[in-house]
């Protein structure tokens, strides 16, 4: 008996050894079937296999330092691009390799980029000459000289002088945050005059909003802080424009300006002293592209709002300094050939019996331009058409004429003022309003030489008196 119950003892014992044993082969089974998978590392993937990862429902473990290389490889061939490489002429190679040695662009490589964007479009394609002829244009007021001696200047060599100009101002004053974002502006100021943007703003004379085009569709000039403000320093460089990026791009382009005048000039032919010569006794003929043909007024004898200063200006200009450029004689020289001369059925200057030579005031400031422009000053000589700062300039000359000639005819204007409104009467047909400046005759010579000289149609004119508000007019 004891033996059977020994037996059924060593029995179960077998049975639960074995039941552990089943149990624990279970386990490590189980271990074995579901334990996590070791996670391998992707050494290169496609970016179409990476974008159907983010597309689908489905997830992939990438380590981050495995898609880094992708991005870095993408970057050099950006910058291979946009590099010097990319550029075949020696200016454009030359401001390319000063670009990467600027410390500035440091922490401003996005401006950087669009700056090389328009330098490989000078590069390729700024062979042209860097001013325009077109009536209504600032530079289509030059005369023909000047016209000659900047035109020599492509537009790729002026682009990177006005960029090199920026750089020397803004440095002077340790506004190096500015000069990325101005090198832009300076770069492509005059974009507007490559042949192949040249479009209806251009042929408008609106060379800079023609240029703010181009550049606003270059990579990646959408995404800086300062698009804004670039673009506004671009349209108004030949006017008054605000803040510190836009009076340095202006400053620029004139320092430019005057410095490519030196350098033409110097480098000039002789062969061309007569030309110039002939060129300071010019008169002005009709439809030629200066201020003071292409901008007579619409009426024969200027019965529309007749200057595009001063009427409805009730605060008195500031003087502006002329001292380094004005010469009062050779002033009066310049305006004597437009006295009584006719411009097809326009006028720009008349005399008068009473002693009185009546001119426009846009006969002011198209002499006045010129002068400036034979003394370097290419701050007044390219100012705008329609730039506030020229009332100054011509308040100034009046009142130096007034008061070192005595040849402005004082009764006639205040002293404030370098014109004013008058009624100018004809033997048939209504007064006519137009706004004057009046001298004294004797100051350009005989006034009988003068009257006799007069063409027909300016002989009809009877009386000219100032405008009191209140006459008839056509």
């Amino acid at each position: 008996m004891l033996g059977i119950i020994t037996w059924l003892v060593d029995v179960l014992r077998s049975e639960w050894l074995i039941l552990l044993a089943a149990v624990l082969i279970g386990i490590v089974v189980g271990i074995l079937l579901f334990r996590s998978k070791p996670v391998t590392i992707v050494r290169q993937i496609d970016l179409r296999d990476l974008s159907i990862l983010w597309t689908k429902d489905t997830t992939k473990t990438i380590h981050i330092s495995e898609l880094s290389p992708l991005w870095r490889e993408d970057q050099v061939t950006v910058d291979k691009i946009l590099s010097a490489e990319s550029l075949h002429h020696p200016r454009a190679v030359e401001f390319a390799n000063k670009m990467d040695q600027w410390a500035f662009f440091e922490k401003f490589l996005n401006q950087k980029s669009v700056c090389m964007q328009i330098l490989r479009l000078l590069d390729q394609e700024g062979d042209c000459s860097s001013v325009v002829n077109v009536q209504g244009d600032v530079e289509g007021t030059w005369d023909d000289n000047t016209y000659r001696l900047l035109g020599q200047t492509t537009l790729l060599d002026h682009s990177i002088n006005v960029a090199e100009q920026v750089v020397e101002l803004l440095t002077a004053q340790n506004a190096w945050h500015v000069i990325p974002d101005a090198l832009i502006a300076a770069l492509s100021h005059d974009l507007g005059k490559l042949e192949s943007l040249r479009g209806f703003l251009y042929s408008l004379g609106e060379h800079p909003l023609a240029s703010g085009r181009p550049l606003a569709g270059m990579t990646g000039f959408q995404e800086l802080p300062k698009k804004e403000e670039i673009l506004q320093a671009i349209k108004l460089h030949h006017k008054r424009p605000n803040g510190l990026l836009g009076k340095t791009l202006k400053r620029a382009d004139q320092l430019a300006r005057q410095k490519e005048m030196e350098m033409a000039a110097v480098s000039h032919d002789g062969k061309h002293d007569d030309e110039a010569a002939a060129e300071k006794n010019r008169v002005p003929v009709a439809g030629d592209a200066t201020a003071a043909s292409m901008r007579a007024t619409a009426a024969i004898y200027g019965n529309e709002e007749a200057d595009p200063h001063e009427p409805q200006k009730t605060e008195v200009p500031e003087l502006v300094d002329i001292s380094n450029w004005f010469d009062a004689t050779g002033f009066i020289d310049e305006l004597k050939p437009y006295i009584n001369k006719m411009f097809g059925r326009r006028f720009m200057a008349f005399s008068m019996p009473d002693g009185h030579v009546y001119f426009q005031v846009k006969v002011l400031e198209e002499v006045a331009r010129k002068q400036a422009e034979k003394a370097g000053c290419m701050e007044i000589a390219t100012m705008a058409l329609r730039d506030e700062g020229m009332r100054g300039v011509l308040l100034a000359i009046v009142h130096r004429l007034r008061m070192e000639k005595d040849i402005i005819a004082r009764g006639l204007i205040k002293d404030n003022y370098f014109g004013g409104y008058f009624m100018v009467d004809r033997k048939i047909g209504k007064p006519i309003k137009g706004y004057y400046t009046p001298f004294h005759a004797e100051a350009f010579g005989s006034i009988a030489e003068m009257e006799r000289a007069k063409p027909d149609m300016l002989s009809d004119i009877i009386r000219v008196a100032p405008y009191e508000g209140n006459q008839a007019m056509d």
